[in-house]
């Protein structure tokens, strides 16, 4: 390199510094003088007044999580972001609400799971039970394929609207699972997993080609009860019979004109716009978005009242600090559960608490963490402790659900999974085709223990696997003491029921939904039926500067949500394949309905 050659360098890196420093400077000023702007306005009324004559919109693709949205972003958002359980009591209290005249919903592609949309139905038929109408309008159920759920949901409204041209996917249930066995052969690394009992199957995507048996077994189970309750629940809301559904399911994709004319699966061909339109025009009333509605509804906190805290609980279990990444699944922090519980304890006049829980399981030790956490918060306050399990509460999440003095599930409620799992990914094949060598050095008989580049040796496996004796003993004795079942052996191994039948076995007390926990705690806590309660929320809402602090410490996530997308890559079975880490788990599948 001349002479030249080294200046222009020494120039363009120089330029590349400046612009670098420059956008640094300038991002840090423009926070700064956000804080300003922001501290000088102060709270935003975003309160919108409910019309006397009102007719309440609400769109279920909107994706509900367990746990309210409060992120950095949030923040600038039009409206705050809203939870499923607000969702819910939004519905139930527009029932009584005399502004509310009707429901006018759209539903295409839902991220609400069947056990969600179960909870929707219940709160949809208490609103038709107050004399209203509940209205919906589709552009494409599911897209084509899929859309059995959505049509579900819709089949319990009183008339549904389908934009011309679109179809009714209503297709079935459709069960996909990943197996990993011949790519990691190929590059060298050799899962060592090992299993309580031969129904846990998380890791099977690891270390086998296929279904086992017993893995078949389970999804089958699964896919055919998922399969029984769409059906009977389509059948009885449309007065079909069952066998009806499934032929027109056989012929689904349903068009529009044919769902209307020769299947009697709708009512009327039309837009939404007219849908909203002639609603407004039949009520004479205003049309209001179900975000402007909860914003009106808030939360009842007062001091004077019997209270009620509502905890939910969302996403894979890990020891630590909980986190809402968009790129992962969501992370229930033993140490933030139990942060919560501490500012719960602060509450005067608590009688009950709910536990919502939506969790596919996850970390053993930090579950059985929040379950003693959960078990004294009970045993200090003398209040009683109620479950409502959400999509799934599995495994860890059942773990966590035993604390509780009484469970309710929807029939759709993927749970149980009593069983554990643990291994370790051994590279050392991986190492040889990168040409590098490991040394080691071990001072103790089993100081190597879990390296990941070599497999247990004889020694090792037989104390690894007397672990997974002592955890899965562990796990099967305090679901026989706080469930009282003396045959646990016959229904853990791992197995996943449903709710429908997860009731049948003990494993919960009552299906419903978030209304029936609510109900319940407030019989167990002394509350009168009828009588006004305080209901507090959590996690509660966190300050700007704590979002702001997150939001800088992840990078924003968003980023790296555009590189896996853009790389052709689903977000939803990326963070599916996160399961695959954790020792207490349902196993990553991909679920269509």
């Amino acid at each position: 390199m001349n002479e030249e050659d080294v200046k222009k360098k020494v120039g363009l890196d120089l330029i590349v510094k400046t612009i670098v420093y420059a956008f640094a400077v300038f991002g840090i000023l423009f926070i700064l003088i956000l804080l300003s702007v922001l501290g000088i306005m102060g709270p935003v009324n975003m309160a919108v007044k409910v019309p006397e004559k009102t007719v309440l919109t609400v769109d279920f693709d909107v994706p509900y999580a367990e746990v309210r949205g409060d992120d950095f972003f949030a923040e600038f958002a039009d409206v705050p972001v809203y939870s499923f359980f607000d969702l819910i009591r939004a519905i139930n209290t527009a029932a009584d609400d005399e502004r509310v005249k009707a429901l006018a919903a759209t539903v295409n592609v839902s991220s609400l799971g069947l056990a969600q949309m179960q909870d929707v139905v219940q709160a949809v038929e208490f609103f038709k039970s107050k004399g209203k109408e509940a209205y919906i309008h589709s552009n494409s159920m599911g897209a084509f394929g899929g859309g059995t759920k959505e049509y579900y949901l819709a089949a319990h409204f009183n008339e549904i609207w389908l934009q011309s041209a679109a179809s009714i996917g209503m297709t079935g249930v459709h069960i996909e699972v990943p197996f990993f066995k011949n790519l990691l052969q190929k590059i060298g690394v050799e899962p060592e997993f090992y299993a309580r009992r031969e129904y846990k199957t998380a890791a099977e995507s690891l270390i086998r080609d296929g279904f086992t048996p017993a893995y078949k077994e389970e999804m089958s189970k699964l896919g055919s009860g998922l399969f029984h309750q769409l059906t009977e629940g389509i059948a009885e809301a449309r007065g079909l019979e069952v066998n009806e559904v499934k032929k027109i399911i056989d012929k689904a994709p349903i068009f529009s004109h044919s769902a209307v004319s020769e299947y009697k699966l709708a009512e009327q061909e039309g837009y939404q716009q007219d849908m909203e339109e002639e609603l407004a025009e039949k009520y004479d009333a205003e049309i209001l978005d179900i975000n402007d509605y909860m914003y009106n509804i808030g939360d009842y906190q007062s001091g004077d009242l019997p209270q009620v805290a509502f905890l939910a609980l969302e996403g894979s279990i890990e020891s630590g600090q909980s986190f809402n990444n968009p790129v992962r699944e969501a992370i229930i922090g033993s140490a933030t559960v139990r942060s919560q519980l501490e500012e719960l304890g602060e509450l005067e006049n608590l009688r009950a608490l709910v536990v919502r829980i939506n969790s596919p399981g996850g970390d053993y030790a930090a579950s059985d963490e929040i379950f003693h956490a959960l078990r004294k918060f009970k045993q200090d306050k003398k209040i009683p402790i109620v479950i409502s399990m959400g999509d799934y509460a599995a495994s860890g999440g059942y773990f966590i659900a035993l604390a509780g003095d009484y469970i309710v599930a929807e029939p759709a409620t993927i749970t149980g999974s009593i069983g554990v799992l643990g291994g370790k990914m051994v590279l050392n094949k991986l190492w040889k085709k990168l040409n590098i060598n490991w040394e080691e050095l071990n001072y103790g008989k089993n100081a190597g223990i879990l390296s990941v580049n070599h497999k247990f040796g004889p020694e090792e496996r037989k104390l690894f696997n007397a672990s997974l004796d002592m955890v899965y003993n562990d796990f099967i004795l305090k679901v026989s003491e706080h469930r009282k079942l003396d045959n646990v052996e016959d229904i853990a191994a791992g197995r996943v029921w449903l709710g429908k039948d997860a009731l049948k076995i003990g494993l919960v007390d009552e299906l419903g939904g978030i209304e029936a926990a609510l109900k319940k705690a407030k019989q167990l806590g002394g509350i009168i039926p009828g009588a006004d309660f305080g209901l507090t929320y959590y996690p509660r809402q966190r300050s700007f500067q704590e979002k702001l602090a997150e939001f800088l410490e992840s990078g924003g996530g968003l980023p790296a949500i555009k590189v896996l997308e853009n790389s052709g890559i689903n977000i939803n079975e990326f963070r599916l394949l996160q399961r695959l880490q954790y020792d207490a788990a349902l196993p990553p599948f991909k679920l269509e309905m």
